[in-house]
């Protein structure tokens, strides 16, 4: 009988082991985590008027920082931000450096100094004119200026519209760039001013306020021509 229940006991107790073995829950083992990386160097590269010093001044990662991407990326939005370099060409680069950290590298591309601005084809309206709306439109192209290709895109969309005001509303408009040095250029803007268009009669509608001559003579781009310009068009 004794015997019997010890059996019963060896028994039981397997069956719980087992049960146990297959109920459990497995249990996984820890990977032990790796350490932060840490940025061993910071370099630029590409830059030829500005000192490196001047654009690591701008930059918040610094060599024995941990590396943060993130905060790499929020770096060449600061570099790019500053306004003298080229949107599309700088880049950032990261390597793995000899100890096992990382390498942090900008890679600048400068925009360049207009040295000289030349306008080939300008019959309409003197150069200094021109370059005098170009002062007060803020346009940002001038000699010294840094090239930038959307201030060169609204500079022409200005002569434009200045020479639309002279008579010339079908102007087309070339933009030439001249490497002068490996820092500088000089633009050429040909225009082709294409025949004058005058304006024979400005007529208003639906004014009962204001009476037409006044109204014409607020224009000021828009102006009637005279009669003996309309008899010589």
């Amino acid at each position: 009988m004794h015997s019997y229940r010890v059996v019963s006991l060896v028994f039981l107790s397997v069956v719980i082991g087992t049960a146990a073995l297959f109920l459990a829950k497995p249990v996984r083992a820890q990977q032990p985590q790796s350490p932060p990386r840490v940025v061993e160097n910071v370099d630029i590269i590409g830059n030829r008027r500005l000192r490196k010093d001047d654009i690591i001044y701008y930059i918040q990662t610094r060599p024995g920082d941990t590396y943060n991407p993130d905060q790499v990326a929020r770096d060449l939005q600061t570099i790019l931000s500053l306004g003298f370099f080229d949107k599309v060409g700088t880049r950032v680069t990261e390597e793995v450096g000899p100890r096992g950290g990382v390498n942090i590298t900008f890679i600048v591309v400068e925009l360049p100094i207009i040295r000289d601005i030349q306008f080939e084809g300008l019959k309409s309206v003197s150069e200094s004119d021109v370059l005098k709306t170009f002062r007060e439109r803020r346009v940002g192209v001038s000699k010294e200026a840094i090239e930038d290709p959307v201030k060169v895109r609204n500079a022409t969309r200005v002569l434009k519209e200045v020479l639309s005001a002279k008579g010339h509303p079908n102007a087309t408009i070339d933009v030439n760039r001249e490497q002068i040095s490996a820092t500088s250029i000089g633009l050429t803007f040909e225009i082709n001013e294409g025949p004058r268009v005058r304006v024979a009669e400005i007529r208003f509608e639906g004014s009962k306020v204001f009476k037409s001559g006044s109204l014409r003579d607020q224009m000021k781009y828009v102006k009637e021509a005279g009669l003996i310009s309309r008899f010589k068009e």
